[in-house]
């Protein structure tokens, strides 16, 4: 599994799950983290060391169309929640 992490290790831990198709980055974009991870915003990066995960089969996560296709093994949600 492949992930992002924003602010430092010593800040209390948040894992930031996305629901959609897309990939933890997008969770960086100024519409986003820019509301969420600034001063003094709800998840301030100075406060919290925030996970941004690619869920498995998305962004840099492994994922069939990596090179196994077929031979890839079956998950489905639960997988993906135990992965997080």
């Amino acid at each position: 599994m492949h992930y992002r992490t924003v602010g430092e290790p010593t800040g209390e831990p948040v894992i930031v799950l996305h629901g959609t198709t897309q990939n933890g980055g997008a969770m960086l974009s100024p519409a986003y983290a820019g509301e969420l991870f600034g001063p003094g915003q709800p998840l301030d990066a100075s406060r919290y060391f925030i996970v941004l995960p690619d869920a498995i089969g998305h962004g840099k996560s492994a994922k069939p169309s990596d090179g196994m296709r077929a031979k890839f093994p079956r998950y489905n949600y639960d997988d993906m929640v135990a992965a997080q």
